[in-house]
């Protein structure tokens, strides 16, 4: 037992009818609270801990914290801090808004200043379950925090398609550096203009999409051209309609075809002050119905497919407020899956829907 690690726990996360699979203890982690497979009411609790004043934290064991900050008792906001501290995103988010707030390019932008980072990113691809790392992807972020979320979101998302791919592990971590890099461009837009608490005007978007030649700039003469070509050209399409030189079919590079699926994905799970999160399920949805055209095909339906997957059989949060199981996303109704609640069975609809994927505890 002494070399179990305890963790420190707000009580209130504690709820009425919990059965403890674990012993838990005061504050100072060396009086023992209440034992093993006792069940939790408040008042007896509210009782315990009013011998403790204004400290009104216990400690758990390392495994007991993981499952509890994972339940939907826990508000959301403190459920995603325990989350992406757990799997380090929150340390790489930090990392690359330290990088994005320097402007002596010169000094880091390159592929061996910024080979250390890379090889973290795919480090959580590689220890950590997908939908744990996409709890971390669709939770909504500041708006502040946009450009440096989005991009450790976009090369989770790429790295996680290369490896969905059975690409080399080189290709992943290309493909990571490409999805990091893929906005680089948007440091030099005005902050007024990339950080707007609205939709952009026709001349504030016509700046806002001079990034991807931002980001060639930035890019050219220090990284393989399949990167920078990845910034220029991710919001291109294959059909031609897209920015900022309109080019077409095999002209769009496969890293940057890759790139944009990533982009739209997580900018579409995000929230802006004009426009409300989407749950991916329904984001599948819009994937498979075309809704973003000029996608490659082919990297969509993988994508989609391997989405469904990892998604098949996780927990979720139901509009009725009670917790339910996926058992199956049909790929041309992705947001319409087939839930278990207790003894019911049955596809959701426009009354019982389901309001949020909760990870798996300790995943």
């Amino acid at each position: 037992m002494k070399d179990r690690q305890l963790r420190t726990l707000p009580a209130e996360y504690l709820w009425d009818g919990l059965v403890l699979k674990d012993d838990i203890f005061n504050y100072t982690g060396k009086v023992l609270l209440l034992p093993k497979g006792e069940t939790i009411t408040r008042s007896r609790l509210e009782k315990l801990m009013g011998f403790y004043g204004d400290n009104q934290n216990i400690m758990v064991y390392e495994e007991t914290y993981l499952e509890l900050m994972s339940d939907e008792h826990v508000p959301a906001q403190a459920r995603q801090k325990m989350m992406e501290n757990h799997i380090g995103y929150a340390r790489l988010h930090r990392s690359i808004g330290d990088l994005f707030e320097r402007h002596d390019y010169d000094a880091w932008l390159n592929t061996e200043k910024l080979a250390p980072l890379i090889r973290e990113v795919s480090a959580r691809l590689e220890n950590f379950d997908p939908v744990t790392i996409l709890s971390c992807i669709n939770f909504p972020r500041p708006m502040d925090e946009g450009l440096q979320r989005h991009s450790l979101n976009v090369a989770l998302l790429n790295g996680m398609q290369a490896e969905w791919l059975g690409l080399p592990h080189d290709d992943v971590n290309t493909l990571v550096l490409a999805g990091l890099l893929h906005d680089i461009g948007k440091t030099m837009i005005p902050e007024e203009i990339l950080n707007a608490p609205r939709r952009l005007t026709e001349e504030e978007l016509a700046v806002m999409r001079e990034h991807p030649r931002y980001s060639d700039e930035l890019l050219k003469g220090k990284f393989e051209d399949n990167i920078r070509l990845a910034a220029r050209h991710h919001h291109e399409k294959l059909n031609g309609t897209g920015y900022p030189d309109g080019i077409s079919g095999d002209e769009v590079s496969f890293c940057a075809r890759i790139t944009a699926i990533s982009d739209i994905y997580d900018a579409m799970v995000s929230a802006r002050s004009y426009k409300e999160a989407r749950l991916p399920l329904d984001v599948f949805d819009m994937f498979y119905e075309e809704e973003f055209d000029g996608l490659d095909r082919s990297l969509v339906i993988t994508f989609l497919k391997n989405m469904r997957e990892r998604y098949t059989n996780r927990p979720v949060m139901m509009s009725n407020g009670r917790r339910g199981e996926i058992l199956y996303i049909p790929l041309n109704d992705a947001d319409h899956p087939i839930i278990r609640q207790d003894d019911d069975i049955r596809q959701t609809d426009d009354g019982w829907y389901c309001k949020e994927i909760l990870p798996l505890p300790g995943a």
